[in-house]
């Protein structure tokens, strides 16, 4: 599964208030100490040591020990004024009358001034973001998809940037995410039996 967040102005600096936010949210992480969202070195895996506050979730309660967490991550530039161009593009290619229409003089094009790649308040962050997190995850660590969309919702709350899920075709800012995304994570975790809740134990970096 994926995720992708689009900021700006990453820098090392942004782990504490990561780690300090997801603290409100009754987990304790810690990032790999060399990992400081550099695009050279840090795409990849990011391994992250999770601990979920006692009482939280019966599952996490019942593993017990710290998790070895995490996601695949890689950087890339964003162009909002590209992505837009392209569709405005596919608009264009969409709108133009066909016969039929413009027999019966059937007036539906759509002005490129309106054009949105998904609406005002999206689009205004977006043309503020040049960088675009891609995260990846999988599903045998269970403990994977919780981590990955704290992350990428907190991160944008803390950049005022937006996230694409592309599994469900939806833009959201930091806070829509952080507002949606926990009863999602928490649906997906009690889905599984305490047998087919996987975690793996975290040991040392």
């Amino acid at each position: 599964m994926d995720l992708n967040i689009y900021t700006k102005g990453l820098s090392s600096d942004l782990l504490p208030k990561i780690k300090k936010r997801f603290a409100d949210f009754s987990m304790k992480i810690e990032f790999h100490p060399e990992f400081k969202f550099d695009e050279q070195t840090d795409s990849g895996f990011c391994p992250i040591k999770l601990k979920l506050q006692r009482g939280h979730s019966e599952l996490y309660d019942k593993f017990g020990d710290d998790i070895l967490t995490g996601f695949e991550i890689n950087f890339d530039n964003y162009n909002y004024a590209e992505e837009l161009k392209e569709i405005q593009s596919e608009s264009s290619n969409e709108n133009k009358k066909s016969f039929l229409s413009n027999l019966f003089g059937n007036k539906n094009k759509t002005e490129i001034k309106d054009l949105y790649i998904e609406n005002k308040i999206i689009d205004n962050k977006l043309k503020r973001c040049n960088k675009n997190l891609i995260l990846n995850w999988q599903s045998g660590n269970k403990s994977e998809l919780r981590i990955s969309l704290y992350f990428g919702a907190i991160l944008a709350e803390l950049t005022d940037g937006v996230i694409y899920d592309p599994q469900n075709g939806r833009y959201l800012t930091g806070q829509q995410a952080l507002a949606e995304f926990p009863s999602e994570i928490a649906e997906y975790e009690k889905s599984f039996s305490s047998e087919k809740f996987t975690l793996h134990k975290f040991e040392k970096w």
